[in-house]
């Protein structure tokens, strides 16, 4: 399960630093505005303080999770839900526990957590990358059409690879094997990954043999 998030994982690493270096300017550049327009007192130093509370338990929960304790991963997750979920770190928080759920094989909750997610962000890779691990957990649960419509319905991008390996996948399960060779050799055209990730493509691309 873990490498199958590999690229994934960069990606979220990627969002999550730039919203760390980033993320306070926009909190106090909004905040600035608010007080500019409006005068309320104590608002500044309310969302700063907010915005604090929320990015030490986030630091503590991947602390938690890179010592590969799950315990308090899940209860630094639990709070930053409970008290900042429409926050960026919300959405980092369910993806976290989305990971753990289905590396504990809670596969319900991981797909709630999942579906929360796309449903609530507006940052396209953090989109890309909850469908992206959706679809992996209907593949695992054999409901191939869900994958499959999941995967057809979204806008790309730039994880063109990812997705058509998925769709490979699908066609597979469903001994579609021509149009599995069409989706893995299309994911391997358009990958900028790793050459571990390449290998793995052309190892499926290989399994089927001739065409």
């Amino acid at each position: 399960m873990a490498e199958s998030y590999k690229t994934e994982e960069e990606q979220v690493e990627a969002i999550k630093a730039w919203w760390k270096e980033n993320g306070m300017s926009i909190v106090a550049g909004i905040t600035i505005g608010l007080v500019a327009i409006f005068g309320w007192r104590g608002y500044n130093q309310h969302k700063i303080t907010q915005a604090y509370e929320a990015s030490s338990l986030y630091e503590q929960m991947i602390l938690s999770a890179r010592n590969n304790d799950v315990e308090n991963s899940r209860v630094y997750a639990d709070r930053i839900i409970a008290d900042h979920e429409t926050s960026m770190y919300g959405i980092f928080a369910k993806l976290m526990l989305a990971k753990l759920e289905a590396e504990n094989n809670q596969l319900e909750q991981a797909v709630a957590n999942l579906e929360w997610v796309i449903g609530n962000t507006d940052e396209p890779q953090v989109t890309h990358i909850a469908t992206l691990r959706l679809a992996r957990l209907y593949i695992d649960q054999e409901q191939l059409e869900s994958a499959k419509s999941l995967l057809n319905k979204a806008n790309q991008g730039e994880f063109i690879a990812q997705y058509e390996e998925l769709k490979g996948d699908v066609f597979l399960k469903q001994g579609d094997i021509n149009s599995a060779r069409q989706a893995y050799q299309k994911a391997l055209l358009n990958t900028i990954a790793s050459e571990e990730s390449q290998s793995v493509i052309e190892m499926k691309l290989d399994n089927l043999g001739k065409g």
